[in-house]
């Protein structure tokens, strides 16, 4: 990474333990975490996707592994981005910006390693 590296490896490794800790939760419960009252839209996209998500925690465990251990990491930035925004997407819906929180911390730092990974990108523009 180009700009303050000891900075971008803290924001690559708190993102992926924040990643797996947060998924690993969705599989073991030991933080006690609700989205409480869900707008009627809303709980009928978490009916409609609950098939897949023991999948895309799975890969969010995968995704964080690799930001913890640096392995593809300019790339792995990359893939998480749309996953960042559609976290972003779904909290913002559920209408309770109280609970934002962790979507917020995923995204700041997903856009800040973005931004310093922007050199490594340059050849995907020309």
């Amino acid at each position: 990474m180009e700009t303050n590296s000891k900075t971008n490896n803290w924001y690559r490794i708190i993102l992926g333990l924040f990643l797996v800790v947060y998924a690993l939760n969705q599989f073991i419960h030991f933080i006690p975490f609700t989205y409480g009252e869900m707008p009627d839209n809303t709980r009928d996209f978490i009916d409609a996707v609950a098939a897949y998500l023991p999948y895309l925690y799975m890969f969010e465990i995968l995704i964080g592994l690799f930001l913890i251990f640096n392995k593809w990491s300019p790339f792995i930035v990359i893939v998480l981005f749309p996953l960042t925004i559609s976290f972003l997407i779904f909290n913002l819906s559920n209408a309770d910006l109280v609970k934002i929180w962790p979507a917020l911390i995923v995204a700041i730092l997903n856009v800040l390693l973005v931004f310093n990974f922007r050199k490594k990108y340059r050849p995907l523009f020309n």
